[in-house]
């Protein structure tokens, strides 16, 4: 015997003018002082009435551009023991941000009879117009028009035999930004000039509109949450107000950071990019990432002990000057000044023994391009070279006395430093 499924609905009989109470033998009834609800009996489904057809895939998607079109291939098998006819629609969901339209797709063949234990093949094409939207869309193919049983109405129906279509409609990107990142370590009380190279690369003008974005702005750093550094004030933005069709422009970013600023910035700047193929909002920003510091007053003293009267070499080295960053990152370099130290020594009594600098050296390091960013224009251009840090190496001689000795190092224009001790004849 078949399993039968009985499904419900609300309906709500309304009370005479008379205040008479409504009653009924066939349904259950609450009582209110204005309406009664009732729960009817609706007609039976049997769910083992479904017919039985093998759908592969179930499902599909395309990526296509406007004007493009792309066929697909779906097998339908009988698995009833008799035959069926299959005759398939396109059906689209009443909801959506982009609905599409029926014409795209045809279903090939139209009408079939599948015999018991047969399949068929079915062929969906689709056709995007040249001048649909882009965006996400949805459909249906169903091949019966049976549906799914449901306690309550839905505004749309659910078939049973079916198969979901998506389709990613979209159009390559005109604008080319040089750098997603501005990364770098700032002085306080200093100002900072950086460029943001914009390439447009269709045949029409793109309109833009950069200002600070309240998307990106996070406030924290290797110490935990912290109060931001500054606010976003301090940041200037000047840029033409489109990019001409086939032409580049440059938005000009400044930072003047506050003579009090301590700690960590990030933020960003929405490009306000003007393209239809930007549809993702982090696209067109370009993210701030700073981290503030002052240059010290007072040294950095090391202590050791001489065991004998000897002749010492003394190597003082920045670091490579590379700010803390991401791919396709940028930092300033316009107002960079090279890294020096400010090298004493002391012995016993606090004593200086003179210090001989007998050598400097000036070491870097160039990319030719490859995976650190560079934008495409760039890679035949002079832009092509990017020097990805530079070191600063300072070497003294001096010969001292046995006993404890202090080597005091302040540095200028450089967040790191290492010092070594040579002692001896090398």
């Amino acid at each position: 015997m078949n399993k039968k499924i009985s499904l419900s609905v609300l309906v709500l009989l309304v009370l005479s003018t008379f205040g008479g109470v409504a009653s009924s033998q066939e349904f259950g009834v609450v009582e209110s002082s204005q309406v009664i609800q009732a729960v009817p009996t609706m007609e039976s489904f049997d769910t083992q009435n479904f017919t039985k057809l093998e759908i592969s895939p179930r499902y599909g998607n395309a990526q296509l551009q406007p004007g493009e079109n792309r066929e697909m291939t779906v097998t339908i098998k009988n698995k009833e023991t008799k035959s069926i006819k299959v005759s398939p629609i396109v059906v689209v969901p009443p909801y959506g941000e982009y609905l599409m339209d029926k014409e795209w797709i045809t279903v090939s063949p139209a009408s079939i009879e599948i015999p018991a234990g047969g399949s068929q093949k079915f062929t969906i094409k689709v056709v995007i117009p040249a001048d649909a939207s882009i965006g996400y869309y949805n459909a249906n193919i169903a091949f019966t028009d049976e549906k799914m049983p449901t306690p309550y109405p839905e505004p749309f129906p659910n078939y049973v035999h079916s198969y979901s279509l998506s389709i990613n409609l979209w159009t390559p990107p005109t604008i080319q930004i040089s750098n997603p990142y501005i990364n770098d370590q700032l002085e306080a009380g200093k100002e900072y000039d950086y460029k943001i190279k914009l390439k447009n690369t269709g045949d029409k003008a793109v309109a833009i509109d950069p200002k600070m974005s309240q998307q990106n702005q996070m406030y924290g750093g290797p110490f935990g949450m912290m109060a931001s550094a500054f606010t976003d004030d301090a940041v200037t933005i000047t840029s033409p107000k489109e990019i001409p069709a086939g032409g580049s422009i440059e938005v000009n970013v400044h930072i003047k950071v506050p003579a009090d600023a301590k700690g960590n910035y990030q933020g960003g700047i929405d490009l306000g990019i003007d393209d239809p193929s930007i549809r993702d909002e982090w696209a067109d920003m370009v993210n701030l990432m700073f981290g503030v510091w002052r240059q010290p007053t007072e040294a950095y003293v090391k202590t050791f002990n001489a065991k004998e009267a000897a002749s010492m070499t003394i190597e003082v080295s920045s670091n490579l000057g590379v700010a803390y960053g991401y791919y396709g990152s940028i930092t300033n370099t316009k107002n960079k000044k090279d890294p020096s130290f400010a090298v004493t020594l002391t012995g016993s009594g606090n004593n200086a023994i003179p210090l001989t600098k007998i050598k400097t050296i000036i070491k870097g390091g160039v990319s030719l391009g490859g995976m650190n960013g560079l934008p495409p224009w760039e890679s035949e251009s002079e832009g092509i070279y990017q020097e990805m840090g530079t070191q600063y190496i300072e070497t003294y001689k001096v010969d001292v006395p046995a006993g404890d000795l202090k080597l005091g190092i302040i540095p200028q224009n450089t967040q790191q430093f290492e010092y070594t001790i040579s002692m001896g004849n090398n």
